[in-house]
Order: structure tokens, then sequence, then C-alpha cells
């Protein structure tokens, strides 16, 4: 294998690779995968480790088989060889999209960071060991190499699938690279995510718990996921509520924030035309509209009041992935997805919670063939 380029987990020989022979929901895969997750559970792993490990747990896969493998006009099989180009900002990403490619029988190649952090090495050590134990990841590479280098290029006209997740910049560079004529190509690039709350006294008794959640939305990743909320929407609010809201907030805050990066962010956004609202773990900004949604926020959220849905609608960004919510109806849901690019609702805490249809595209559907039988 070439000096410049860097095996973290996996077989070497994934230039060489003959077409797969593996089916979708394979019991070695599923074993592999089941075997992973209980080793995750069990062993000391970060919280980040342990949320994979219970998402990938047996009685899930199996789930998902039943879900997605029990229909006799439709047969799932491997889309081939797929690409993953992870994202730097969210470290542990990459193994999910993984491992939902390798459940449905592909040959996976993924593409990490070259600074990997304590969670990958963690990651890659037990996957080395699993795959020792079983031979389980003899079609699967997770690799780094010099963006520079021409290996992004070698290994996209390899591919049937490639799967881009980063910035808008960075998806726009490799999309320069063509894929042969039979491949195809999904890309996950900026998003934007806000949290729409509609508080009242009788939310007076969970505040501390809706508090919780919001800063577990923002704490994790430190607020650089594209599902973390970055501003939030008080829909016919009162003033004091809010005030409340994010004095409980705070005390769930404590450290969570290089105080330098949070002071910085703030006083740009107040440079915009923002009034600081907050201080404290986490500085709030008041504003008529978001201020540069494509600056990025660390320790910093701001906030808006709207009085109808008409009105919230003409202020969310085009690149919206996720709305955080509480108290919202669902026809207040409804008329949100059908004036915006809304990907997900999710429940405060709930933001960061991987899921099967992710970013509004279904992921097994993408990773797979879905051949008919009539």
């Amino acid at each position: 294998m070439s000096s410049n380029i860097r095996l973290w987990a996996g077989n070497s020989n994934f230039l060489h690779w003959t077409r797969t022979t593996v089916a979708a929901f394979s019991s070695e895969r599923i074993a592999f995968l089941s075997t992973l997750s209980q080793r995750l559970l069990a062993g000391n792993y970060s919280a980040a480790l342990k949320a994979l490990g219970f998402w990938l747990r047996e009685s899930q896969l199996r789930q998902w088989q039943q879900e997605y493998a029990n229909d006799d006009k439709v047969m799932l099989a491997p889309v081939g060889r797929v690409l993953i180009v992870s994202p730097s900002n969210v470290e542990g990403l990459f193994a999910y999209s993984w491992a939902l490619s390798y459940l449905m029988g592909n040959q996976t190649v993924v593409r990490v960071s070259e600074q990997l952090t304590d969670d990958q090495q963690g990651l890659f050590a037990l996957l080395e060991l699993l795959d020792k134990q079983s031979a389980g990841l003899s079609e699967q590479a997770f690799i780094s190499y010099d963006k520079r280098s021409d290996w992004t290029q070698t290994l996209s006209h390899l591919c049937q699938l490639r799967m881009l997740w980063g910035s808008d910049q960075s998806i726009e560079s490799i999309r320069q690279i063509v894929l042969p004529a039979q491949a195809q190509e999904w890309v996950f690039p900026d998003r934007y995510s806000v949290s729409v709350l509609h508080l009242t006294e009788t939310d007076v008794p969970q505040l501390s718990k809706l508090a919780e959640g919001f800063a577990r939305d923002v704490s994790t990743y430190q607020q650089q996921a594209c599902a973390s909320p970055k501003w939030v929407f008080w829909y016919q609010t009162d003033k004091t509520l809010q005030q409340q809201f994010w004095q409980a907030v705070d005390t769930y805050l404590v450290s969570a924030f290089p105080s330098n990066e949070r002071l910085v962010a703030s006083q740009y956004l107040c440079a915009l035309g923002g009034t600081q609202i907050h201080h404290g773990n986490i500085h709030v900004i008041e504003a008529s509209t978001i201020l540069d949604s494509e600056q990025s926020l660390i320790g910093v959220v701001g906030q808006t009041g709207v009085a109808d849905m008409t009105e919230l609608a003409g202020l969310l960004p085009d690149n919206l992935q996720s709305v955080t919510n509480h108290g919202l109806e669902k026809e207040n849901k409804t008329e949100i997805a059908n004036r915006s690019n809304i990907r997900q609702f999710s429940a405060l805490g709930q933001s960061l919670s991987f899921d099967l249809v992710w970013d509004g595209v279904d992921l097994f559907s993408l990773l797979s063939r879905r051949v008919r039988c009539y």
C-alpha cells in the first residue's frame, strides 16, 4: 500500500477487491455488528460510542431486517463499492453511515480525518480486534490520506456510490472529480438547525427537563454538528418564561464551551446588530432575524420572537436541516414543512439522534439496490 495513505482498520487490498457476494442483512454481518454493539456497551468507552453501541444492538438490526427485507416484490441487493468521505467536525458520524452500508452487504471505503480523536482510535482498535477474530472487515477499509493527493480520484473511479459529508466548499471540490457513468452520488453539505419553542405557564414544572434537553443538543460536538441548534425562535412565548428557560439551560452547561470562542462569537453577532440578553455558560443574542447563518457558533445562540408560522417561515434559511421543538401542534409543523426546506423535527435533547432517515434521505434505500420481483 502507498506510503501516503494510512489504514486504520480493515483490508489494505481495497484497490483489488472483486465483486462482492455478500447479501443485504447477511447473518455474518449482523453477528459482527451485534458483537461490536456488545463490546461498546460493556467496555470503558465514551457516551458517544456507547450510543453507537446501543443503536447497533441485535434487536434493532433484526427489526430493520423485518422492515426492509420482508417484501416479496422487492429484493434488497448491495450497491457494490461505496466510498464514504466523512466530516471532520462530527467525529463519530462515519460509523453510522458505514454500519448501514456494511449491513447492506456493500464493500465500503471510509475516508476519515488524518488527525484521529480518542473515540476514533478506540473504535478502530476494537474493529481491528473483532476483525482478527472473525475476518468481518475483509471487504471494508478505514483510511486517511492527504486531501491534496489523487486518492479521492482513484477511489471515485472504482465506486458505485460516493457519499460525501462535509462543508459546501469541500463537497464542491470533490464533486469536480467525475464519477463513472454508472456510479451514483449523494451529498450531505452544510446545514443550519434551529429550535422553535412555545412555552406556557403549564410548562414551568418541566422547564428543567426541557432545558437539559436543549443543553444536550448544543453541547454535543461543541455545537458544530449540522443538527445542533444555533438559533431559537420563540413562538408566542412570554419574555419571563424565556428568561427562566435560559437560566435553567445555563445550569447544565458549566464548562461546556471554551470561554474565548464563546466571547468572540457573541461579539461578532452583536457587531451585526444583535443584542446580548443573557450572559453565562451560554450567551444569547437577540435579533429580528438570523445573523449570518454561515458563521460558526460555539456556546452562543441567537433568538427571535415570532407571532405566527408565516412570519417564522420567512425567517428560516434555505439550508435548514432540523427543528428541535416544544409546544408545536401538528398543523404548526405542517405549515413549517410546506413553507421551508426542513429535513426533520425532533424533541429537545434528540436533535443528534441518528436515524435511518437522515437529512431527508432513507439511507437503506440509498445504500442498496431495490430489485423488483414481479
